[in-house]
């Protein structure tokens, strides 16, 4: 049970109320709700409280405590008793000795029981220290697992106050009130998009000039900002299409110019090219070495997630992301939704200790190239081989073509 259900089923248990509970704890009936649906937890101090309420043991409550194991040690009355016993017991045991000796036959009878009752003693004793040694044992689980969920709240709570501090310092250190920018249009065959920007500063000055910068494949454009109602200021620029596009606003007031980012956007030429799918691996084994894959499946997709034959590819193994061979289409296995197959012409063994991957060479309709790959694999013997994990250029001149 969680530990929601578990405040939940001893509060029923009890026969009270989430209000009722709530008054007794000094909280709402809000903050009962949220513990017993899990949307919140109790604090470290009302999991006391409610430890007390409801008769049970903060492990209890986190779900640590083993519900099927009985507490094993005497109560007070039973520890009373048996220290009264061990006392008389050891306060007769010198009269005893200087007794005279009994007959032989008889001594065995009169004093097994004082050994008999000894040793039920110490056997109590003993059943009470490993009650209470299981007690402190719990004890200390209960108090770590209670400071475990102390330092978790802390920091969660820190968190949250360092995220709102951060928040109201980037607020108030803000050069604009208001600020934005989105994509709004893209020409694939020119391979540019549309940034559009708007800002309104935070103080305005009578001659305040605002400018908007973009920077995309290392290039930087900047556009003067024009203003319109509400002392915005709006501008817009074609860049170049990439992954990375960051847009800034530069604030201008005589010969003081102050600049801060509006935003920025990743992927965006990756996610403008078909998806290509590459079903096998560079590798394969054939008993006597390494040889590369003789047929490979490639899947087609556009940017919608549909399968699409609209899109040129070639597939070509490489090693060390150096073309090797083009694989051949295999025409006859094309069917004509997504799905291509490519083939070696020749068999081609594989060097040990150096990466090989599949690449395939898309180029769009708007005559656009782009890499995909599915990883390099490396056979360390001629058993076995693993993939390496790296991160790739998507840029064709990379490959060595």
């Amino acid at each position: 049970m969680t530990v929601g259900q578990r405040i939940a089923q001893r509060r029923k248990e009890l026969g009270l109320s989430q209000e009722a509970l709530g008054e007794r704890l000094g909280v709402s009936r809000q903050a009962i709700y949220k513990w017993e649906s899990d949307a919140a937890l109790p604090e470290i101090e009302k999991l006391v409280n409610l430890s007390r309420e409801f008769s049970v043991s903060i492990d209890w409550l986190l779900g640590q405590e083993d519900e099927t194991r009985e507490p094993q040690e005497l109560t007070p009355e039973q520890l009373r008793m048996v220290e009264e016993i061990v006392g008389r017991y050891l306060a007769a045991q010198p009269e005893q000795e200087s007794l005279p000796k009994p007959e032989p036959v008889a001594a065995p009878k009169r004093r097994r029981w004082p050994w008999v009752l000894a040793a039920l003693v110490l056997a109590g004793v003993f059943w009470s220290l490993f009650g209470r040694l299981e007690q402190m044992k719990r004890d200390y689980y209960s108090l770590q697992s209670s400071i475990e969920f102390v330092n978790q709240s802390v920091n969660q709570q820190i968190n949250g106050i360092t995220s709102r501090v951060e928040d109201v310092l980037q607020s108030q250190n803000s050069l604009t009130a208001e600020q934005s920018a989105e994509v709004t249009a893209t020409d694939y065959r020119a391979n540019t998009a549309a940034i559009s920007a708007r800002a309104v500063p935070r103080t305005y000055v009578e001659g305040m000039t605002v400018e908007f910068i973009v920077a995309s494949a290392g290039e930087t454009i900047t556009v003067p900002g024009e203003l319109g109602d509400g002392l915005a200021f709006t501008g817009t620029a074609d860049v170049p299409l990439s992954d990375e596009i960051t847009v800034s606003v530069a604030l201008v007031t005589g010969e003081q110019r102050e600049t801060q980012v509006i935003d920025q956007f990743y992927g965006l030429y990756e996610l403008s090219f078909p998806y290509v799918e590459i079903t096998d691996t560079a590798v394969a084994n054939e008993g006597d070495g390494w040889i590369a894959s003789r047929t490979v499946d490639v899947i087609l997709f556009d940017q919608q997630g549909e399968p699409t034959d609209e899109v040129e590819v070639k597939l070509g193994l490489f090693r060390d992301r150096k073309l090797v061979q083009w694989y051949a289409p295999v025409e006859e296995a094309d069917r004509g939704d997504g799905w291509k197959q490519f083939a070696l012409e020749e068999m081609i063994p594989l060097d040990l200790n150096v990466p090989y991957c599949l690449a395939a060479l898309v180029t769009d309709e708007y005559g656009r190239t782009y890499m995909y790959t599915n990883g390099e694999m490396i056979c360390t013997d001629q058993s076995s081989a693993q993939s390496v994990s790296e991160t790739y250029s998507s840029d064709p001149a990379d490959w060595g073509l």
